[in-house]
């Protein structure tokens, strides 16, 4: 059983709640982010200092993902969709002045968003440029048994410098909203960026969603300081307050998936002055769907809610459990991790 320190933060002034500038990532100490190295070897080297430049495109990475921004495939002979994920380690801005490594896919925490639609034939090119071996497993999809990206059962895992090709053909289970994630070492991999969403939609699109706003937020988390628990609380990569923030009109349809690529920790989130309906969870349709003013969803689930943004104003998205909204080492911001905000405008 857990604990939720409930948090209220209607309170909270504009200025307290406003993005810093990236300039200050570049004036600050880096700080480095638990390595793959045991205590009896070498220090761990210090991430690189990132440019503003890459700072904005990470920013960009993770609004496009909000957005659904995905990752275009190679159509090869045959109709066949060919997607290439490279797994590799870099430099990451988490928030303000932590520059962190992260091993993730083409660069980017959480990996591309993948989406295929029923009926494809998907190709999945993985490279490995980690210094330890790597799989991909495809959380709540029923893939054959050796692309299920378990190490030893029966395909063995992606050695350094080696490639695996992924192969499945979608089926009409595996409708929904799902992600995809290390399966090697995954406390460690799955943590440190080695994640991403993989969205499979009906062959023929809903006309229900047709006016709808579909967004995408992926809870995070990371393990700093040589930390052996979670202590970083992230929203499509980043930490409050450079979370992507969602602006909608008055009276749109928002349809939010929410999917806990967190190796460890629960959540509970909430938006002040808003119901949700918890439409689907790992996929699944809900024949009853319930209303709830808070969601609580576990390490590896997915849960895909609406509601109607039928309010004006500014309303904080987060995570109810106190630990989540702070960022360690952040002497500036009284509220950070995990949380965003949505603006409804006229």
């Amino acid at each position: 059983m857990w604990g939720f320190g409930a948090v209220s933060l209607a309170g909270i002034g504009e200025a307290a709640l406003h993005r810093a500038d990236a300039q200050i990532a570049n004036e600050a100490a880096s700080m480095a982010m638990q390595n793959a190295t045991s205590d009896d070897g070498p220090p761990p080297t210090p991430p690189p200092v990132l440019t503003n430049v890459q700072i904005l495109q990470e920013d960009r990475d993770a609004v496009n993902l909000m957005n659904e921004v995905a990752l275009t495939p190679r159509i090869l002979p045959g109709g066949v969709k060919q997607f290439t994920l490279t797994a590799s380690k870099f430099g990451w801005n988490f928030y303000r002045n932590v520059n962190l490594w992260a091993w993730g896919y083409n660069g980017q925490v959480p990996g591309p968003l993948i989406r295929v639609r029923v009926g494809d034939r998907v190709e999945i090119v993985v490279h490995n440029d980690l210094p330890e071996p790597t799989t991909i497993h495809w959380h709540g999809m029923a893939v054959p048994n050796d692309m299920d990206g378990v190490p030893g059962f029966p395909e063995p895992a992606i050695q350094p410098g080696g490639t695996f090709v992924y192969r499945f053909t979608v089926t009409s289970q595996m409708i929904g909203t799902h992600w995809y994630h290390s399966h090697y070492d995954d406390d460690y991999q799955v943590d440190a960026g080695l994640n991403g969403v993989i969205i499979v939609d009906p062959k023929t699109p809903s006309p229900s969603m047709r006016h709808v706003r579909d967004v995408l937020f992926v809870l995070g988390a990371g393990k700093q300081d040589g930390s052996d628990n979670e202590n970083t609380f992230l929203i499509n990569g980043k930490a409050y307050p450079d979370t992507p923030q969602l602006t909608v009109k008055r009276g749109t349809t928002v349809y939010m998936r929410i999917v806990n690529a967190c190796a460890e920790t629960f959540h509970a989130m909430t938006i002040d002055g808003y119901d949700v309906k918890i439409v689907a969870q790992d996929g699944q349709l809900q024949p009853d769907p319930q209303t709830v003013s808070v969601v609580s969803i576990a390490p590896s689930e997915t849960v895909d809610v609406e509601f109607t943004a039928d309010q004006t104003g500014t309303f904080p998205f987060y995570d109810t459990v106190a630990s989540s909204l702070i960022n360690p080492n952040d002497t500036v911001d009284p509220v950070g991790g995990m949380m965003t905000l949505i603006h409804v405008v006229p």
